[in-house]
């Protein structure tokens, strides 16, 4: 299988993980690449996790956006299971930055902060800004308070970017941010304990079902509660996805060689472990007097080995595509490198186009979904919010500070034969 070796140090990777890779897919083309950058080799497979998983995480936004979040059981199943995919997102994120800096005899926690935190933050806080001023201010008709006051209108954004409540997905990023400043202690940990990484998982996991018992159960007295909601965005709750990707990619090979020919295995596992993890919560609903949505759900302890499970799946399926079809799906294997590449920037705008699909109305309801009914109000949103975030990324892309819209580097402008 060819393989080529991106750029991943020059500052113009994402946070989930480098370069697009090169179109030239010929032998010469791909050791011309290798001879040119001698970096690490372009692990594609990444590129089909990574499109997967944003594509699950925008559905799971239409649907919950389309339908009775709080009342529908059928819903709510289908999100606890999907849940999985913000945990993919951050095993996906400590995946990358290990495979690019385990070896790296050089590396530098003050360079690596300056190269990786800008492509983050300066996207957080504009997309932070706009969801703020869209959907809070303009969408409320504050526009006039806002002149009015916007010593105030400053204030209230600021609380808002604090902690990742400007839009319901900028979390991610905000705890993205806390996975950057806290690698390089990822980095010296995961080298302290070479030789003993199934020690680091094992208090690693150990750790998680601790954290998700307490935020399952406890009840945090008035004075702390108040920044106990707020788990979800700080990097605890998925301390051992980010270590779980991180030890992965220092083993990959070895795990590789390990997921051949359990297929079957682990497709059993997923399906034991998701029955287990949807039949304790439709018990907990239809005989313990659980509710049938819960902001937790999450990070319910029960849905551990179903999380695991699922992103090892995904990761061997990916891997698999990768070796041995790949070559013989060039198409296909064109589609994802185009998706994987505009993910990141379609991440943070699909929100926006996903408000907009929503807000023609038609009495009640969205227009869409009066129209089309159910559930082809929900896969016509979701059609619509792919297409329009990807074509509002194609513009992005190309204006003069991409970087610091999309968290890549701007698009040449194809110049048209005379």
């Amino acid at each position: 299988m060819t393989t080529y070796t991106p750029r991943h140090d020059d500052g113009d990777s994402t946070s989930t993980g480098g370069e697009s890779a090169p179109t030239d897919t010929s032998a010469a083309g791909a050791a011309a690449t290798i001879h040119r950058v001698g970096k690490r080799a372009y692990l594609h497979h990444l590129d089909l996790i990574r499109a997967t998983t944003f594509s699950l995480v925008i559905f799971v936004h239409c649907l919950t956006q389309t339908t009775d979040e709080f009342n529908n059981l059928p819903v709510n199943t289908t999100s606890l299971l999907l849940h999985f995919t913000r945990n993919t997102f951050f095993a996906l994120t400590g995946f990358v930055l290990m495979y690019q800096n385990y070896d790296k005899a050089d590396f530098q926690t003050t360079t690596f902060w300056r190269r990786r935190i800008k492509l983050v933050i300066f996207p957080y806080l504009i997309w932070s800004a706009i969801y703020w001023l869209v959907q809070q201010v303009w969408a409320r008709g504050r526009i006039g308070e806002l002149a009015a006051d916007p010593i105030g209108g400053l204030r209230e954004f600021a609380e808002l970017a604090a902690w990742g409540l400007s839009g319901f997905q900028m979390y991610f990023l905000f705890v993205m941010l806390q996975v950057y400043l806290l690698f390089p202690l990822i980095l010296w940990l995961v080298r302290r304990t070479a030789g003993r990484h199934a020690l680091l998982l094992g208090a690693s996991l150990a750790v998680q079902v601790a954290i998700t018992i307490t935020i399952t159960w406890w009840t945090p007295p008035p004075t702390v509660a108040e920044y106990w909601w707020h788990h979800y965005a700080t990097f605890v709750p998925y301390q051992f996805f980010i270590l779980y990707g991180a030890v992965a990619a220092v083993h990959r090979d070895a795990i590789g060689r390990w997921l051949q020919g359990k297929g079957w295995w682990l497709f059993g596992a997923l399906v034991a472990t998701g029955t287990l993890a949807v039949g304790i919560y439709l018990g907990g609903v239809w005989f313990g007097g659980q509710p049938v949505h819960d902001h937790d759900s999450a990070f319910f302890p029960w849905l551990l080995p179903f999380l695991i499970v699922a992103i090892t799946c995904l990761y061997a399926a990916a891997a698999h595509w990768g070796k041995t079809w790949r070559e013989f799906t060039p198409r296909f294997a064109r589609v994802v490198a185009f998706a994987s590449n505009r993910s990141f920037g379609v991440f943070l705008a699909h929100v926006l186009v996903l408000y907009f699909v929503l807000k023609p109305q038609s009495g009640d309801q969205p227009w869409i979904l009066a129209t089309l009914g159910q559930p082809w109000g929900t896969i016509g949103t979701y059609v619509l919010t792919i297409a329009g975030s990807l074509l509002l990324m194609e513009l992005l892309r190309r204006l003069p500070g991409s970087v610091y819209l999309t968290g890549r580097p701007r698009l040449r402008l194809r110049r048209t034969a005379a």
